[in-house]
């Protein structure tokens, strides 16, 4: 089988471009044939240049002509997309859809429906992006915190949500779970070309039979969707070790924040991040936003850590309270705290749950399971374009 992805990278590598760069390699083991079809965000600097990205968020005419050419040159079974925002926008389907070659969509955020691609926590602002419009987040400068800039985004939104990109140009979604699977719906997508795969990480390293674990562990983004200030405030009571691996907007206020309690190791490398891992008690998901399907849980999991998170729809079906986990009720520092010290004062329980979340892990998150998941899907997506043709 032949496979084009299709990625936009982010100036600050994130989530997604690990599960493009993990999935690529997980193919290539595999024995596909895999090329690529990526830009990144590093070139858009400058005032003139991001003028001109703003105007091709809604539709790139270059970025459909530059994929065609190359779906011409390579004739792919499926080409699958996991990022087209913002350079290559979803003209990039008028190519696939031209050329008569089946294309998947790995649906990593919300933004296909909504310019604070992860809905925000508000229930009445997504009902009215899901089942109205989306032009209330302009006022309230959702994306960079610019009203030019979140009105691009918007303008995207509901220019493809009008033309029916998303029902008549892509041939199957893969959402990350249930619970994103059922939003989606809700935003219109086909339910029947939704399928559900997770995300998955790769084994660790065996973890020394000697090895100490103490302390908490936060990783990710420094921003306000990620709770970063919830979990600083919760740890103005606490006497724990606690570090902090990412970097973002908020990272001032966390290099601010540092005391005898609370490292901030400033961004990392994968290796660093697994030490941490192995060295840590458990995790700490503080988000105040919804969350798709972060990679750090399954990180945690794989190094039997129990995570304390949010208790958000969007995490119901990853982590188990009690089981997996502790929950506490978003942006609540004191509640934080408490589990906190509840983790604290049952040694044997977290060991217990770090050890139910690794057989976890085992069972639903590994390599393997993840590439039979793909090549379903992918055979699925070229029956349906056969069915549509």
């Amino acid at each position: 089988m032949r496979v084009l992805l299709v990625h936009n990278f982010y100036q600050i590598t994130g989530g997604e471009d690990s599960v493009f760069q993990a999935e690529r390699a997980i193919l290539e083991e595999h024995g596909i044939d895999v090329s690529l079809f990526t830009v990144t965000n590093d070139r858009i600097r400058g005032p003139v240049r991001q003028a001109v990205t703003a105007l091709q968020v809604i539709y790139n005419p270059l970025a459909r002509r530059a994929l065609a050419r190359k779906l011409a040159e390579l004739a792919p079974d499926v080409v699958h997309v996991h990022n087209f925002f913002p350079q290559l926008s979803p003209a990039i389907f008028d190519a696939c859809h031209d050329a008569k070659i089946p294309s998947v969509l790995t649906l990593h955020n919300f933004r296909i429906l909504c310019p604070t691609a992860f809905l925000g926590a508000d229930d009445a602002d997504r009902e009215r992006s899901l089942r109205q419009s989306c032009w209330w987040t302009v006022p309230r400068k959702v994306y960079r915190n610019s009203a030019a800039a979140t009105l691009a985004v918007a303008a995207m939104v509901e220019f493809h949500k009008t033309t029916g990109t998303w029902l008549h140009k892509v041939d199957q979604f893969i959402a990350l779970t249930d619970w994103a699977r059922q939003i989606f719906t809700q935003g219109g997508l086909p339910t029947d070309r939704i399928s559900v795969k997770p995300n998955w990480v790769a084994r660790p390293a065996p973890r020394p039979a000697d090895h100490v674990q103490e302390g908490a562990l936060f990783v990710g983004r420094l921003d306000e969707q990620k709770g970063i200030r919830v979990l600083l405030q919760a740890w103005q009571g606490l006497d724990y070790p606690l570090t902090i691996i990412g970097d973002g907007p908020l990272a001032g206020l966390v290099r601010e924040s540092a005391s005898p309690w609370i490292a901030f190791l400033g961004r990392q490398p994968r290796e660093r991040v697994q030490q941490a891992m192995q060295a840590a008690r458990f995790l700490v998901l503080p988000s105040v936003g919804h969350e798709m399907f972060p990679l750090t849980v399954l990180e945690a999991f794989a190094n039997q850590l129990p995570v304390i998170c949010s208790d958000l729809p969007s995490l119901a079906g990853l982590i188990q309270d009690g089981v997996t986990g502790l929950k506490f009720p978003p942006n609540d520092a004191p509640a934080l705290a408490n589990r906190v010290r509840q983790a604290l004062a049952g040694t044997a329980i977290l060991e217990s749950m770090g050890r139910r979340a690794e057989r976890i892990y085992a069972e639903r998150y590994t390599p393997e399971a993840n590439f039979r998941q793909l090549m379903e899907i992918y055979g699925t997506t070229r029956a349906v374009s056969r069915n549509q043709a």
